[in-house]
């Protein structure tokens, strides 16, 4: 198949990239033209002219010309594309949507029948999607969604160090490593590295590291730093973790070193010089670049697994995924900072074995230049463009379907600790009943009033707890 496409994409115009977003996106553009697309690229109007933000004419004639002689065969459009036009069969003949999560353009995307595919970056968001879609209206025995649950699929993205393994220099934002910070990983310390903005969990990550200096082995083993985004590190974070501290007689200078944001380039780098990361994160990952770049780059990687973390790679490949449920918050909010003595134990014991490790981040970047080259995207999207060709299957029958987990459940264990990518909490001992009673259920045999009754009081669907599907998803922790 190929034909006219118009693509209604975010962050495009590099190099240099706006970021992993922007390298995606504008790698399709050349992907189409060597498969003889005829390509329409939106461009934003410049922010330069008039009261344009009140008074949109710039833009009107950007999508004017983006009009042409005829309307295009497919539009291709990103979460933040919707924002500039929704797609809609009364412009364009298909309408395909990549997710590069699930931020912005919800309204349009997740009730429409104008999309014809929804192509997730990872088979996780995919699995997403489709819990998002199959959110049940008990009343009206049916799924938000429908039409989206027959119409998903996921890409394999391109993770640019397959392609530039010492850091891509279209991504040339950001500073070089700091003179003081070089001088400082040649000294006598262990370090580990996350630079992530934004998206730690300040307090598993503050416990961590205060474990691995409580058991480094004496006053004479290595002191052991994380270089954290200065970004991250707030003023209102350090007060809130040097509180934590409080009668420790430590502060988060004991544990943090700020680092500015980094070029591509740059940063690898400093992944090279550091001995482990960490990605214990809040933030539900819809992919995971980072967590690929530093295991390419031969520094494993602890996490909790959040998002697509937990999916990247086969263990012993570089990322050890170690949660536990003794990490989920009381139903009060308090949490436990032994809980997370584990961490730093496994760390520590893997800091002893150098060797191994470093052969368990060879076997992952193999992997990853193997799942994540230019040439797999390039084969997943034309896969995707040729879907459009071809009819969908029927829409599910809402009383086939079953009850499942949801896809967003990391961990869940009988007492209610809940560790869930939508929310970790602790749950009342019937809300797990109930939940473990509807498992496989299918929903004829669910009475409309009784589930109701049972969402409006437990919220096991709106919670991110429980979804309805055709087929068991992956198994998680139970």
């Amino acid at each position: 198949m190929a034909g006219s496409i118009a693509l209604m994409l975010s962050k495009t115009g590099g190099p240099p990239f706006h970021g992993s977003v922007g390298y995606v996106n504008d790698t399709i553009g050349a992907i189409l033209a060597r498969h003889r697309w005829r390509v329409r690229a939106f461009e934003p109007p410049r922010s330069d002219l008039g009261e344009e933000a009140m008074l949109p004419f710039a833009l009107s004639a950007r999508l004017a010309a983006l009009d042409a002689s005829s309307a295009p065969d497919v539009a291709l459009f990103d979460g933040a594309g919707t924002s500039i036009r929704a797609p809609s069969r009364g412009w364009s003949r298909r309408n395909l949507m990549l997710y590069h999560g699930l931020a912005y353009g919800t309204g349009v995307w997740m009730t429409s029948r104008d999309i014809d595919l929804h192509c997730a970056n990872s088979p996780y968001l995919e699995r997403t999607l489709h819990a998002t879609f199959a959110f049940p209206n008990w009343h009206r025995r049916g799924c938000l969604n429908p039409h989206g649950m027959r119409a998903l699929t996921s890409l394999q993205l391109p993770v640019p160090c397959v392609e530039s393994p010492d850091g891509h220099p279209g991504f040339g934002y950001g500073a070089d490593i700091p003179p003081q910070i070089l001088r400082r990983l040649e000294g006598d310390l262990v370090w580990g590295h996350a630079l992530q903005p934004g998206k730690q969990e300040w307090f598993a990550t503050l416990c961590v590291m205060y474990w691995l200096n409580e058991l480094r082995g004496g006053p004479s083993a290595k002191g052991i730093k994380l270089l954290v985004s200065e970004s991250s590190l707030t003023l209102d974070a350090r007060r809130a973790m040097d509180a934590m501290l409080a009668g420790s007689g430590r502060s988060c200078d004991d544990y943090f070193v700020p680092v500015p944001n980094l070029n591509q380039r740059a940063l690898f780098r400093l992944m090279r010089s550091s001995h482990f990361a960490l990605a214990y994160n809040r933030f539900p990952e819809p992919f995971g670049f980072y967590v690929l770049e530093s295991v390419h780059n031969g520094c494993p990687v602890y996490t909790n697994g959040v998002g697509n973390n937990r999916f990247l790679l086969p263990p012993g490949n570089g990322i050890t995924v170690l949660e536990t449920p003794a990490m989920a918050a009381q139903a009060d909010g308090r949490q436990d900072p032994a809980a997370y003595r584990c961490v730093a134990e496994r760390i520590l014991g893997d800091l002893g074995q150098r060797d191994a490790i470093a052969g368990q981040c060879r076997r992952g970047a193999a992997l990853i230049n193997e799942r994540w080259s230019v040439a797999a995207f390039e084969r997943s999207l034309l896969a995707a463009l040729d879907r459009l060709e071809h009819p969908l299957p029927p829409e599910p029958d809402f009383e086939t379907l079953q009850v499942q987990l949801s896809p967003l459940v990391r961990s869940l264990d009988p007492s209610g600790r809940s560790l869930n990518d939508y929310a970790s909490t602790m749950l009342r001992p019937e809300t797990v009943a109930l939940a473990m009673q509807l498992l496989g259920q299918r929903c004829a045999d669910l009475a409309s009033d009784e589930m109701e009754g049972i969402e409006a009081e437990h919220r096991l669907f709106a919670g991110g707890l429980l979804t309805l599907s055709t087929a068991p998803l992956p198994a998680c922790a139970v």
